[in-house]
Order: C-alpha cells, then sequence, then structure tokens
C-alpha cells in the first residue's frame, strides 16, 4: 500500500468545485485519509493566467506509483484537462509529489515530484499533511527545504465547501 502525498491545482473554471470533484473521484479508487488546507498562488511559468488554488491529499493507494498515475491522469481528463502548451492554465492539475519511503525516476515519473523542492505552493500543503516528510536521497525534511525557501506569494485561503470537506474525511 502506498502513502502518498497529491498536489491538488485549478485556475481555470470554477476552482474549489473543480479540487472537491477532484478529491471525491480519488475517493472512488483510493483512501483519502486527509486533506491540506487550501492556499491560493501566482502561476509559476508559461503564459499569462489567473490565480492557482491548491491543496494536497493524503492517500492510501493498493498499486504501483506508475498505476497512480494513470489513475491520476485519468480524473485529470474527466475534469477537462488538456495537456496543450506547458504550465499553460489548466482545470485540474494533480500530481504524484511523495510517496513514504519510494523515489521514482523513469521518462513517465518522477518521485518526488521533480520540482517539489523550488515550489512553496507545493511543499506548504505536503508539509501541512506531513510535517516529518524527507527527501528520500538527502534525509532533509521538506519543512526545512520550506522554511528556506519561504512562502512568499502563498496564502491561505477559508472556502467553506473545502473546509466542510476536510472536515468529513479528517481522521477520527
Amino acid at each position: 500500500m502506498l502513502d502518498a502525498v497529491i498536489g491538488l491545482g485549478s485556475n481555470l473554471g470554477a476552482r474549489v468545485p473543480t479540487l472537491i470533484s477532484a478529491v471525491r473521484a480519488l475517493q472512488q479508487a483510493t483512501s483519502v485519509i486527509t486533506l491540506s488546507p487550501l492556499f491560493r498562488s501566482a502561476p509559476v511559468g508559461g503564459p499569462a493566467q489567473g490565480e492557482y488554488y491548491n491543496a494536497a491529499a493524503r492517500i492510501a493507494f493498493a498499486g504501483d506509483p506508475h498505476q497512480l498515475l494513470v489513475l491520476l491522469h485519468g480524473v485529470e481528463a474527466a475534469h477537462g484537462r488538456e495537456r496543450r502548451e506547458h504550465w499553460g492554465p489548466r482545470t485540474l492539475d494533480l500530481d504524484l509529489l511523495w510517496i513514504a519511503g519510494v523515489q521514482v525516476a523513469s521518462a513517465e515519473l518522477t518521485v518526488p515530484h521533480a520540482r517539489l523542492t523550488e515550489r512553496a505552493f507545493a511543499l506548504m500543503p505536503l508539509v501541512a499533511l506531513v510535517p516529518n516528510a524527507e527527501h528520500p536521497t538527502s534525509g532533509e525534511r521538506f519543512e526545512a527545504i520550506l522554511r528556506r525557501l519561504g512562502s512568499a506569494g502563498v496564502q491561505s485561503v477559508t472556502e467553506p465547501d473545502w473546509e466542510s470537506l476536510r472536515v468529513a474525511i479528517a481522521p477520527p
């Protein structure tokens, strides 16, 4: 069973309802253990586009990392994700950020996510879910990386529907 953290992002359309729908889709194929708070951030790279809403889900998945990637791509496609331009706007972006004790380096997948240590908008939700998570190669805690990187440009957002879903999923 994989203990994984999935980054969720959206900057097109109804962002929060899309993120909620994506979590519900993940619940159909995995065990969603807990959800991070919701954050808002400016886009990184790519063309001019709107702000992202970002969060993360900690899941338990009965399969291998490549099977999980296929699942994530399917959920994205079901939510209208089109891969037209690199770092372009998107209805839904699901990234496999981290898997406890696992490192993957293949043509299709890199775990931890290749740019995780450069992106506060991905590290903040991950650290909120797994404060003691470590990079499998360096052994450095992601919390320490986030402290060095800083959180400039990433703001916490309170959305009642997201908070209701978090409470419903929260462990006992």
